[in-house]
């Protein structure tokens, strides 16, 4: 919508606003939590890595 005064709005047209405000909010949570998780999930990784290195290192300590 064009720069229009909100109270000049009709009822279709604050309509058509709220649903329009609505979807992008939706779509803004969305996208928060697909990165959200992306980045739990490379957090994950991290630390099996890390808990599996010290694993190995345990292991071959005990061993020899």
């Amino acid at each position: 919508m064009e720069n229009k005064d909100f109270e000049n709005l009709n009822d279709e047209e604050l309509s058509e606003l709220k649903d329009s405000l609505e979807e992008t909010i939706q779509n803004r949570k969305r996208k928060r939590l697909a990165a959200s998780k992306k980045v739990m999930g490379t957090k994950g990784i991290a630390t099996a890595w890390i808990i599996i290195a010290i694993l190995i290192s345990i292991y071959r300590y005990i061993s020899f």
